[in-house]
């Protein structure tokens, strides 16, 4: 027997938020995994790292935009070196600390998977949004997210 919740505005707005985040992400995965090497948790990396200051960053502040653990930072990065999309630069005034950069390949399959990514979001969001809602639909959800610019656009 399904348990009755009283339900507000906020909370519906919040399931809906939440549905359509997880059915959109869901779809672009799919067609990034169909469509190139790259798995949507590994072309995130490869944009944020794209769009870092000086085109590399700490592992650490990496986890944090990414919003998982430093150890499980760790194993993606260290996948992603594997594969040639990534290297660990030494940090000039931290001899402990290192930086994770793209590679040229790194930037290629970026580009490659962002023409995917892109069209992806086009035909999933953009599509269904009239042009004249999406503006404010934005501020919205960076008043959500405590930010006054998503991705620094």
């Amino acid at each position: 027997m399904p348990v009755e919740l009283k339900t507000t505005e906020a909370s519906a707005t919040w399931l809906a938020l939440m549905t359509a985040f997880a059915h959109v992400r869901e779809v672009l995965a799919d067609e990034l995994r169909r469509e190139t090497p790259l798995s949507l948790e590994r072309y995130e990396i490869l944009l944020i790292l794209s769009q870092a200051e000086g085109g590399a960053m700490r592992p650490s502040d990496l986890a944090e935009r990414l919003r998982l653990s430093r150890s499980g930072t760790t194993r993606l990065v260290d996948r992603l070196e594997r594969d040639g999309l990534v290297e660990r630069r030494p940090c000039g005034s931290d001899r402990r600390g290192s930086f994770v950069a793209l590679t040229p390949q790194g930037e290629q399959a970026f580009r490659t998977a962002g023409r995917v990514h892109l069209r992806g979001i086009e035909e999933h969001v953009g599509s269904r949004l009239a042009p004249e809602e999406m503006p404010g639909l934005r501020r919205m959800l960076e008043r959500l997210g405590g930010s006054t610019s998503a991705l620094g656009t």
